[in-house]
């Protein structure tokens, strides 16, 4: 059978940008189908690309089927041939990233020594130039006796990462890198899947998945009982096993907001963190055995009582969760300060570590789409980052879009309040784009700022997604403005947000 593949997999397969394969897609070269391609229709179109030739191939599938695995190339059967060269073809990348930096740093290096040699210096100098001469002499010494280590444990790592089991999930067709240090299902919701789960500590059963083929090993304890049926098919565990070799799980995912359970959960305050005039960033932290199950982009109810009063009624609010599925046991909200808003100033005022706080939800179906193929726009309003920051730590684990560019506007520099984590994106990401927007606290003004930040850097927005987090009536005005400058009105996704508690529009 032939295999399919996302449209990321199949770009890092064949070495191109995703968005020459959406090309190829708009000119009806490639048949795309739920979200996938398949291989043989990718080779097809891209008949020159330089991947494995069909050598390689015959080389790989005869690995997968000696290797100490005995991977079937059925679906149900391990990894493919295609994952295994998705990793060799990564590494390769990232070996030629560093070489090449490497060499630019020698020839920074050398010209610098040179002009060492070169430089004409007055007497009255001389002590001083000598000083910095044996400063970068003994610092250029140092750093050749690092490089004598750093480059074989730099090796070992990767071959660690290359050797570590790959887990594919059916019917989804998603997989990811399992550690052996982790269990399965960390190692999925690291990945950015939502898998279902529920005590996390091996007694209600939730994240139970069937093994379809491969090996597991029990990790932690588990007192939930398989019946003989699940026995006999061979049902795990994922919160109690981890992966020793590449392994096949059937299992079901939430795909939409409606496929997330409501909860409560009573939480521990772990952080309150002022960090701006105008905001606080609430940290709490979930039991082991109770972790919240949510979608990136969704809201949830906090509920918390005074310890000064305690016969005073619960203070109730709904906030954005701002950080991502992956870290379910983390939970970070941004919480705007504002004098007549109860639960802001409970929080500023009277909070204490390891007080107890409800969360009730999650709410909201302002989510990532998965299956869309298209490069990603966020737009944030003021504390409307909190979702959106979210969905971008989301969307980075899922490693699913070609480009993500973020515009965070605010008519207050100080509401840029996590300014510098979304520049250290900019600078550490290669596909990532962070743009600042001042602008006044006018409707117009905010609409007219943006419009025309995003025509002056994008020619056009036919392959875009935009997730805007932002005031209600702004939204509105938004959203016949981006569908004239060419969005499918379905590719805009819009949460409405007021005093810094969120809606859905």
């Amino acid at each position: 059978m032939d295999r399919h593949l996302s449209l990321s997999q199949a770009a890092r397969l064949i070495g191109v940008k995703r968005g020459d394969i959406q090309k190829k897609i708009q000119e009806n070269k490639l048949t795309v189908m739920e979200g996938t391609v398949v291989l043989s229709d990718l080779k097809n179109a891209f008949p020159d690309a330089i991947y494995e030739d069909n050598t390689m191939v015959e080389k790989m599938e005869k690995f997968m089927k000696d290797a100490v695995h005995k991977m079937a190339q059925s679906e149900r059967e391990g990894a493919h041939v295609d994952s295994l060269s998705r990793r060799i073809v990564r590494l390769n990348k990232e070996l030629s990233e560093e070489r090449n930096r490497a060499d630019q740093f020698e020839e920074l290096i050398d010209g610098l020594k040179q002009k060492f040699m070169d430089l004409k210096i007055n007497a009255s100098h001389e002590n001083t130039f000598n000083e910095i001469k044996t400063w970068f002499n003994m610092a250029i010494h140092n750093l050749k006796e690092e490089q004598l280590t750093t480059p074989i444990e730099s090796l070992e790592n990767q071959i660690k990462q290359f050797m570590l089991p790959h887990v594919r999930l059916l019917p989804s067709r998603h997989d990811f890198i399992s550690d052996k240090s982790e269990t399965l299902l960390e190692s999925a919701l690291r990945s950015g899947l939502a898998v279902d789960y529920g005590c996390n500590n091996g007694k209600c059963g939730k994240c139970k998945a069937k093994l379809l083929s491969g090996s597991v090993e029990k990790t932690l304890h588990q007192d939930y009982v398989f019946s003989e049926s699940e026995k006999s098919q061979g049902y795990i565990l994922t919160c109690s096993n981890t992966a020793i070799t590449d392994i096949t799980l059937e299992t079901e995912e939430a795909v939409c907001s409606d496929d997330i359970p409501l909860q409560t959960i009573i939480t521990k305050v772990k952080k309150v963190q002022k960090v701006s005039d105008n905001v606080m960033v609430l940290t709490v932290k979930t039991p082991r055995s109770q972790r919240l199950r949510f979608l990136a982009g969704q809201h949830i109810e906090l509920s918390i009582k005074s310890q000064e009063d305690k016969q005073q009624a619960a203070v109730i609010a709904e906030y954005s969760i701002a950080s991502c599925p992956c870290e379910p046991a983390n939970l970070e909200f941004h919480i705007p300060v504002s004098a007549d808003e109860p639960f802001a100033n409970l929080i500023r005022d009277n909070l204490k570590i390891n007080q107890n706080l409800t969360l009730k939800g999650p709410h909201g179906s302002f989510v990532l789409d998965e299956d869309s193929p298209n490069s990603l726009i966020f737009v944030a309003w003021d504390t409307g980052f909190a979702p959106i920051k979210s969905l971008i730590e989301h969307a980075m684990s899922l490693e699913q879009a070609e480009t993500i560019h973020l515009y965070w506007m605010t008519s207050k520099v100080e509401n840029h309040y996590l300014d510098n984590l979304c520049r250290s994106w900019n600078d550490a990401l290669d596909n990532f784009t962070y743009t600042r927007i001042m602008c006044e606290a006018k409707t117009d003004v905010v609409a007219d700022s943006l419009m025309q930040h995003i025509h002056n850097e994008h020619s056009h927005l036919l392959n875009f997604d935009l997730y805007i987090a932002a005031p209600g009536h702004l939204n509105h005005l938004l959203k016949p403005l981006l569908i004239s400058h060419g969005i499918k009105a379905q590719n805009t996704h819009f949460e409405s947000i007021f005093h810094g508690q969120e809606v859905q529009d």
